[in-house]
């Protein structure tokens, strides 16, 4: 895999990897992270990718990178960028840098939330949505209301004193997040209605009405957070958007457990892969 920048509109450097297949590609894929998750953590499922012949685009957000970044911009940025700023930036580069068209856009939770933001969506040929839900809190299981309600007004602030950044720590592998950024998310997931009220005062609008691309979303059965009503609720920020809904009932597969992010995890690379390639390549 090979280590590019990426530059966005307001000249703020995202660290990217590259990769294509040996041989001629059968298609381009972004893939794009959830909240919490560094690039790295989907290496071993890029690789997968390749080696069924496409080429892809792993990239880190603003800010979640790691401690090391020194750009100020990373500092005061809010999860918004992520979707105006970052997710452009990386479908530019494709399309204009690289001469990919017809892309498949795989999103992770917020990686598949924000793509209403996506300017240039002709280049885009579908979205798959893995485990992208609204993350409204009190649809959470009550022992994941605790844990988040811990996270965002304890330890959270004490980080934020201490470090002067937040970390999701065994769940980010390593990531960081910009104080704005948790503290934004934390206002969505206070909502019922997630986002809906952040567009409707920036945007003048509660959905994502000029977004037209087909959205393929899929559940994990085990996940604590997406499931038939919060994944189909985030279809509802998409309405003019071809939407299928899939839940991948994971028992039937495996007795580990899969939850929000294990379905890229390698130990799943014999089953659970073969039917996101499916769903990729047939839907």
């Amino acid at each position: 895999m090979k280590k590019i920048e990426i530059k966005a509109a307001d000249g703020y450097a995202l660290s990217a990897l590259y990769t294509t297949p040996v041989g001629t590609s059968c298609g381009s894929i972004i893939l794009s992270s959830a909240t919490g998750i560094r690039k790295e953590f989907y290496i071993h499922f890029t690789r997968y990718l390749v080696q069924n012949g496409y080429t892809v685009l792993l990239f880190d957000y603003r800010g979640a990178e790691g401690k090391g970044t020194t750009d100020p911009k990373a500092a005061d940025a809010i999860m918004y960028d992520w979707g105006m700023l970052d997710m452009n930036a990386v479908l530019n580069y494709m399309v204009y840098e690289r001469g990919q068209k017809e892309i498949i856009w795989i999103g992770h939770s917020i990686g598949a939330q924000l793509t209403g933001f996506l300017r240039n969506t002709h280049f885009v040929k579908k979205v798959i949505a893995v485990n992208a839900a609204v993350g409204y809190r009190e649809f959470l299981p009550f022992f994941r209301r605790i844990m988040t309600w811990t996270f965002c007004y304890l330890f959270s602030p004490f980080r934020f004193a201490i470090y002067g950044y937040g970390s999701l720590k065994k769940e980010d592998f390593g990531k960081y997040l910009p104080r704005k950024v948790l503290l934004e998310w934390r206002q969505w997931c206070k909502s019922k209605n997630y986002y809906q009220q952040f567009l409707a005062e920036h945007f003048n609008m509660d959905k994502f009405y000029s977004f037209k691309t087909p959205v393929i979303s899929v559940y994990t059965s085990d996940d604590y957070m997406a499931n038939e009503k919060t994944a189909r609720l985030m279809l509802s920020f998409f309405p003019n958007a071809p939407s299928r809904l899939i839940k991948l009932q994971v028992e039937r597969y495996t007795t580990h457990k899969v939850g929000h992010a294990g379905i890229f995890s390698k130990k799943f690379h014999r089953d659970l892969w073969a039917e996101l390639i499916e769903i990729i390549e047939f839907s």
